[in-house]
């Protein structure tokens, strides 16, 4: 764990040493693709989320009779 921690630091340095607008084209780089991977994650999490949850309503209506709408 020291051994990435010191190669983290490095990293963080050599980047903070770069012109600005080169940090962030870098971030970008790097961000976009991670931000696209964390939102399709989310929207299987969120999309089987509401599946069990309509799965759950619709039980719960049928045995009570209620009609959903």
């Amino acid at each position: 764990m020291t051994a990435f921690l010191e190669f983290w630091d490095r990293v963080e340095l050599w980047l903070a040493t770069l012109p600005f607008p080169l940090q962030v084209f870098i971030m970008l780089a790097a961000g976009i693709p991670l931000f696209f991977f964390v939102a399709v994650g989310v929207e299987r999490v969120a999309d089987v989320l509401v599946h069990r949850f309509r799965g759950l309503v619709a039980s719960g209506d049928a045995e009570t009779g209620k009609e959903v709408l």
